[in-house]
């Protein structure tokens, strides 16, 4: 009998000290590098945080008769969240250029916001162009979450997405496709990122009645570098688009080559006070 009681002793002993093992091994164990990329979805989805991104880019436009060149610096204020309990987010961004032809229209700022409201999906937008301000609102009944993130930048991280839409004179045709490999990890500022190699292909065919409609298509090669809560610290692009209106068999094609560093964040925070300002902006210069 007491041999008995030894053997189940050391059976609880050893049934203990595996669990601890198991235990150990889970907590010491490095997470996925797609656990990286699942925290950023959760913050575009879910979540609420406010960056400041500073890059640079070449964009090349490739024409019949020849290719001009522009050096553009750029700064984006992003900020995504809730508002009354539903999705919004803000995007503002200044630019200055070098290389442009002195016909060319050049927007120095423009604000863009997204939100839905009730079934409605609302965007919002002013820009600032010859030193003059014009701002518009237009809400249609596409309040639908997977509509939302189409807009949204960062869009290739979300994974794969297609659907159609047609509604009040708007329609919109969607389909993005992206493969997300990891590549290695590396250092930011003393802090470990974790590098994945992104290839997507994004096409959008979308028009408005009474506005000219336009086809989209876009190869997207990029390395993006993401901290361990899933915000993106460096982001490499290389791009091509093609774009052409619907109405016509023109085509216009573009060779996009850029780079965007993290400058700072705050997470956990909508920048509610960005994107009122904007609101009210967007109805006192436009149709709002």
């Amino acid at each position: 009998m007491r041999s008995t009681y030894v053997i189940a002793a050391l059976l609880v002993v050893i049934v203990i000290i595996a669990v601890s093992i198991a235990v150990l091994r889970q907590s010491t164990q490095p997470a996925s590098p797609m656990s990286y990329v699942n925290n950023f979805r959760d913050l575009l989805s879910n979540g609420s945080f406010t960056a400041t991104y500073s890059g640079s880019y070449v964009e090349i436009s490739i024409t019949n008769t020849n290719n001009e060149v522009i050096r553009c610096n750029s700064t984006s204020d992003f900020s995504v969240g809730s508002i009354n309990g539903s999705r919004a987010f803000i995007d503002v961004i200044k630019t200055t250029c070098n290389g442009l032809a002195s016909n060319v229209q050049f927007i120095p700022m423009q604000e863009m916001a997204y939100w839905i409201n009730g079934s409605d999906l609302c965007e919002a937008a002013y820009v600032v162009m010859n030193n003059h301000g014009s701002g518009s609102i237009n809400c249609l009944p596409l309040g639908r979450y997977s509509v939302f993130t189409a807009f949204l930048p960062f869009d290739e991280l979300l994974g794969n997405a297609t659907f159609a839409i047609a509604v009040q004179g708007y329609s919109i045709n969607y389909s993005i496709t992206t493969y997300i490999n990891y590549v290695n990890t590396t250092k930011w500022h003393g802090q470990a990122v974790y590098c994945f190699n992104v290839i997507s292909n994004l096409t959008r065919a979308q028009s408005m009645a009474g506005s000219l409609g336009l086809r989209s298509s876009n190869d997207i090669t990029e390395l993006i570098c993401l901290l361990p809560n899933g915000l993106p610290a460096i982001r490499i692009i290389n791009e091509t688009v093609v774009l052409s209106p619907l109405s016509s068999r023109s085509t216009y094609m573009y060779v996009v080559q850029s780079k965007s560093e993290l400058v700072n964040y705050t997470l956990s925070y909508f920048n509610v006070t960005a994107f009122n300002e904007l609101i009210s902006m967007a109805r006192s210069q436009g149709n709002g």
